[in-house]
């Protein structure tokens, strides 16, 4: 009797722990883990011209050079991105550990593509980049990440997944599709341009949205 007790508590536990937050909790909750841009998944879809006359990137340049300058502008630039805002939360822990090892098994011989190019299905898409990364400074809480699909320089945009996860049990809270459209100087300040632009539509009207379709 006493082993099946102790058997039930264990059990009782381990569902504690794999539920500790839901949808509602990423807005009532005053804090948020960032854990940046992960393109594991994504495709750099046309020619991604650097400075003038510097020619094109390739798939290792976009890689090794560009992938981590897109993550670190935000967290370097925080009055511009400022995340605390558009998240509505007292505190944004940036912890990027866990999507920079993502990011570093990214295949440059298959990063760029000259075809159009989605997730086949994006929810086992997504749960996958979520469920590889490793253990991060925070135990537990709420993640955010913005999982990339493709850069289209053909098309001009950027779409991308918002995806708020359970830190301890990776589970997906929810997520959404979202596009921006880039702007600026050089090839680091125009795509963080679309990464800017989406943030701003969190602000002006999705976040509310949000809150109105899961957080009730």
């Amino acid at each position: 009797m006493k082993k099946i007790l102790i058997a039930i508590v264990c059990m009782v536990s381990g569902l504690l722990v794999t539920a500790q937050n839901s949808s509602k909790d990423v807005f009532s909750k005053n804090e948020i883990v960032w854990y940046g841009l992960d393109f594991s998944k994504a495709k750099m879809i046309g020619q991604f011209d650097q400075v003038p006359g510097s020619g094109p990137a390739n798939g290792s340049e976009l890689k090794a050079k560009y992938v981590q300058s897109w993550n670190l502008v935000i967290v370097n630039e925080a009055k511009k991105y400022d995340l605390k805002r558009f998240f509505r939360k007292d505190n944004v822990y940036n912890d990027l550990n866990p999507v920079q090892e993502s990011n570093s098994k990214i295949d440059p011989d298959n990063f760029t593509s000259i075809n159009s190019y989605k997730f086949t299905d994006a929810n086992t898409a997504i749960q996958e980049v979520v469920n590889k990364y490793p253990k991060g400074d925070k135990a537990d809480g709420i993640g955010v990440v913005f999982i990339i699909e493709s850069f289209n320089k053909s098309e001009q945009i950027a779409i991308l997944y918002v995806t708020f996860f359970d830190i301890a049990s990776k589970k997906i809270l929810y997520k959404e599709q979202m596009s921006g459209k880039p702007g600026g100087f050089g090839l680091r300040n125009y795509w963080v341009g679309a990464i800017m632009d989406i943030l701003k539509q969190i602000d002006s009207n999705q976040y509310k949205y949000w809150k109105m379709k899961y957080g009730n």
